[in-house]
């Protein structure tokens, strides 16, 4: 896959025809993958390429409606070199940008696309100042582009959106989540030493400086590791939260995984992915450290019990 990075008025210097799958796309999850998937279908039918346009940063930033992502930018373009998209196209999202009209948004696109052949998006997509564009309109254009219209993905009555993948994260049911992104929601940072703790309980854990936005609800997960992206995952049970029984006065959020499984986890250091796959209980304080140990022993016997569900 190939990223390029655009201001307003670049000519992206694609040879070939293309098709163009069009959204923020926060998460990739199963109703995104739809859209980018209709675009792939639609450049293999016209003998073209697929690209995916999305926008940085995230609109609701500019438009003073932040929201929490659910994927870093570097997650984002590695989940969309696993769905094997021709280019991914990130548009400079400014204030400039966020008023074009949106009866100019698709000349604007063929100036960028000399040989822009179609556009795919969601039935939800909402395009040009003040949102007043939507997936009809782009139908009304008069554009000779062929214009796919994907409908909405369901998961149990429920449509798939960032929103209600958030709303998931938030209230802990992670295994909802991940199934309607259709993978492990996952946090990326950094090894970081930590005060020793919990190697003191007898239950050592890797301290990560994460880079995600704070999604998670506070509390315990059966969880999974690797380092730099490579070799096999290393089952765990991980801790997000602010350790209340060990609070010293810094509301800091932490993130800590002890493994399930033999290993040396002294002097491990560098970048580290942690899925998260199902929620064991909430963060809380303990009255001593043996009430706490206790409940590390149960905890790791939940999450053993949950293991069979993912292999």
């Amino acid at each position: 896959m190939e990223r390029i990075l655009t201001a307003k008025d670049d000519f992206v210097p694609i040879d070939r025809p293309v098709v163009l799958a069009l959204g923020a796309f926060d998460g990739i999850h199963i109703g995104h993958q739809a859209v980018i998937i209709a675009a792939k279908n639609e450049a293999q039918r016209l003998g073209g390429v697929a690209a995916v346009y999305s926008f940085w940063p995230h609109p609701s930033i500019i438009l003073n409606r932040p929201k929490k992502l659910i994927l870093t930018r570097e997650q984002k373009i590695e989940r969309l070199k696993i769905l094997a998209i021709d280019y991914f196209i990130e548009q400079c999202f400014s204030e400039a940008f966020s008023v074009i009209r949106a009866k100019d948004f698709v000349p604007l696109l063929q100036k960028k696309f000399h040989q822009l052949v179609g556009i795919c998006v969601g039935e939800n997509f909402k395009f040009g100042r003040g949102c007043e564009g939507d997936p009809w309109l782009l139908k009304d254009l008069p554009c000779d582009l062929s214009i796919k219209i994907q409908k909405s993905v369901f998961f149990e009555n429920q449509r798939v959106s960032s929103s209600n993948i958030r709303k998931c994260l938030n209230d802990g049911h992670t295994d909802r989540a991940n199934r309607m992104l259709n993978y492990p929601y996952s946090m990326s940072g950094v090894v970081r030493k930590g005060r020793g703790i919990a190697r003191k309980l007898g239950y050592p854990t890797l301290n990560v400086h994460f880079q995600n936005d704070l999604l998670l609800k506070f509390g315990v997960y059966l969880a999974r590791y690797r380092f730099d992206g490579k070799g096999e995952y290393i089952w765990g049970v991980a801790n997000f939260g602010v350790r209340p029984t060990f609070f010293d006065g810094i509301p800091e959020v932490s993130l800590e995984i002890h493994s399930l499984v033999p290993i040396i986890l002294q002097g491990q250091s560098g970048e580290i992915e942690i899925q998260f796959l199902s929620y064991i209980r909430e963060e809380k304080r303990f009255a001593s450290q043996a009430l706490l140990i206790e409940q590390i022993r149960h905890d790791i016997k939940v999450a053993k019990t949950r293991m069979s569900r993912f292999f």
